[in-house]
């Protein structure tokens, strides 16, 4: 997160396009705004949505109309792009720096900086025909991927209080005190929606939260039945156990060549069954389906 605040700080005085990528609630139009303010640009931020647009009214909501350019146009009005004049566009999709308002005979350029934000690959669409490939090289004058809520886990214990006194700001009340432990707790949890999630999550315990602190009892979320997640050496040991039995079982269990396949000496391949756990004799007579 920090390589990407960087990049953002570098280039929000350019005039680049930039490209915010990343899961739904990892904050894409949060490090909108704070490109914006860093920008120094005396014009607004505008946030569009143009999955939100009709077609067919596409063209008009961002490029503006003139009055009398189809039924219903009684007046002249302009568009996004034109509203954020010498400010910041925030986009799903964009085109060029001039709009030619629907009606119009003429275009004009206007003074804009844009960012596009997707939770999705937009290469990925670009490879299977979906997206255009001159629009995503238009976009990617600088891209911004955003980590989702699951890489920065290890931030919880300062992650949490922030979000904390944010919400109880918002809500109007003291930010309360957090019981030991509880950021650490909420950082096994697996958040898939990110901030949003988590958000919601700690607007949800406050509203349960008395005068006292802030704990774990007040997350429904810490008392729901979940996978537990293994530990670096559990994971490498269920690992190793794994590639050893099936190795064994390709070779119908001669120590000979499966430790070979492994490039291991026959010795070590025994102390590493016995390391393990393995009893290979009985192994050796489980049927495959049966096999951890």
């Amino acid at each position: 997160m920090a390589s990407v605040l960087r990049e953002l700080a570098r280039v929000a005085r350019s005039r680049l396009c930039v490209l915010l990528c990343g899961p739904s609630g990892s904050g894409k139009e949060l490090a909108a705004r704070e490109l914006h303010r860093l920008s120094g640009r005396p014009g607004p931020l505008v946030p569009v949505n143009c999955s939100a647009f009709a077609e067919t009214l596409m063209e008009s909501e961002l490029f503006g109309h003139v009055k009398g350019a189809y039924t219903g146009a009684l007046r002249d009005r302009r568009g996004a792009v034109e509203c954020a004049e010498g400010g910041t566009l925030l986009l799903r999709v964009l085109q060029e720096r001039e709009v030619q308002r629907v009606g119009a005979e003429r275009a004009r350029p206007v003074d804009v900086r844009f960012l596009a934000a997707s939770h999705r690959s937009l290469e990925a669409l670009a490879a299977r025909g979906a997206f255009r490939h001159d629009l995503l090289y238009r976009l990617q004058g600088s891209v911004l991927a955003l980590p989702g809520l699951g890489e920065r886990l290890h931030e919880f214990p300062y992650l949490v209080p922030r979000l904390v006194a944010q919400v109880a700001l918002e809500t109007g009340r003291p930010a309360p005190a957090l019981q030991p432990g509880l950021a650490q707790a909420l950082a096994r949890l697996a958040w898939p929606g990110n901030f949003r999630e988590l958000l919601h999550a700690l607007e949800r315990a406050l509203l349960r939260c008395g005068p006292g602190p802030l704990e774990a009892e007040h997350f429904p979320e810490l008392g729901r039945a979940a996978e537990p997640r293994p530990t670096w050496a559990e994971a490498t040991r269920a690992f190793q156990r794994r590639l050893l039995l099936d190795t064994l079982r390709r070779h119908q269990f001669q120590a000979a060549e499966a430790a070979r396949a492994l490039g291991l000496a026959r010795p070590a391949l025994y102390a590493a069954a016995r390391r393990l756990g393995l009893d290979l004799a009985r192994e050796r007579s489980r049927p495959a389906a049966d096999a951890l």
